[in-house]
């Protein structure tokens, strides 16, 4: 055990810094600016801006979640940044736009930041059912098993994907993120759901108020980053539509596993749940 004076705080539960957050908003929104100007069809230089868009993504989620440790400043945040993104992706689905929100899409990538951090603030709001280290990993396992279900097994995504409507394009539509990237045209290629950036928030939160800011953060965000990543890469290359809760779970629980205490039979338990989430992946292909 340590003990620290008054005058000497545990760093390990230090915010992290005001700037880290800052400086990766500016990126994100620099990389905006230029990345979909760029008329390029070649394949290599399409995925490289795409996956750095999506690092870029992730760096924003992880850091302003970190850095959101007041329930009323994640609040403000949510409130705000609903306010000013709801209304304008209904008239998106609507086909209408009117004032004062149609400002925001004179901004290339504004729209999109502010929809990523309105489920960031939710996400960080929703960490707070979290009451122990422990009701992590759990937790991890059925929102992976919902997302696996979702997309592979039958659920609202895969049968929007398989059976495509204009009201269901439209929704789908208005609850992804669009990821800038070069290409033939303005538009990205690559979208990122709305829940992906909820659930970075939710897991950054839940880590960094129990093991503290530093783990918290700077032990999750480059694992994070590199598996979402090659996941993108994966699901660019192959068309498949993929489940990205899953391999965040993994993510979260094979980085912290040292931070978790059960007994033998919650391992047990929590060995049987991850043995499901592998056999429900398999099916999920099998049945394609």
């Amino acid at each position: 055990m340590m003990f620290l004076s008054p005058n000497q705080p545990d760093s390990s539960n230090r915010p992290v810094r005001s700037a880290i957050p800052s400086v990766a908003l500016i990126a994100y929104m620099v990389f905006w600016q230029i990345a979909p100007r760029i008329r390029e069809e070649r394949l290599w230089l399409v995925l490289l801006s795409t996956v750095l868009s999506l690092a870029l993504s992730v760096w924003v989620a992880a850091a302003v979640a970190a850095r959101l440790q007041r329930v009323q400043s994640a609040l403000i945040l949510t409130l705000g940044c609903a306010a000013l993104v709801i209304p304008l992706r209904i008239m998106f689905a609507a086909g209408r736009l009117v004032t004062p929100w149609v400002w925001m899409i004179r901004v290339p990538g504004l729209n999109e930041l502010v929809f990523m951090l309105f489920g960031v603030g939710a996400g960080v709001l929703l960490s707070r059912i979290v009451r122990s280290l422990n009701m992590i990993p759990p937790i991890a396992v059925v929102l992976a098993l919902v997302d696996i279900w979702t997309v592979l097994l039958g659920g609202p995504v895969q049968r929007v994907l398989s059976n495509p409507t204009p009201a269901a394009e439209k929704l789908a539509e208005a609850m992804t993120v669009r990821l800038p990237s070069s290409t033939a045209g303005a538009a990205p290629m690559a979208v990122a759901g709305f829940a992906d950036f909820l659930f970075i928030a939710f897991f950054v939160s839940s880590l960094c108020r129990y093991i503290g800011m530093n783990d918290g953060y700077n032990r999750t965000l480059l694992p994070l980053m590199l598996t979402l990543c090659a996941y993108m890469l994966v699901v660019m290359v192959t068309g498949w539509a993929l489940p990205a809760l899953a391999p965040m779970a993994v993510v979260v629980l094979a980085v912290h596993r040292s931070a978790f205490h059960y007994s033998k039979e919650e391992r047990n338990a929590l060995g049987y749940a991850a043995g499901l989430i592998l056999i429900l992946i398999v099916l999920g292909f099998a049945l394609r």
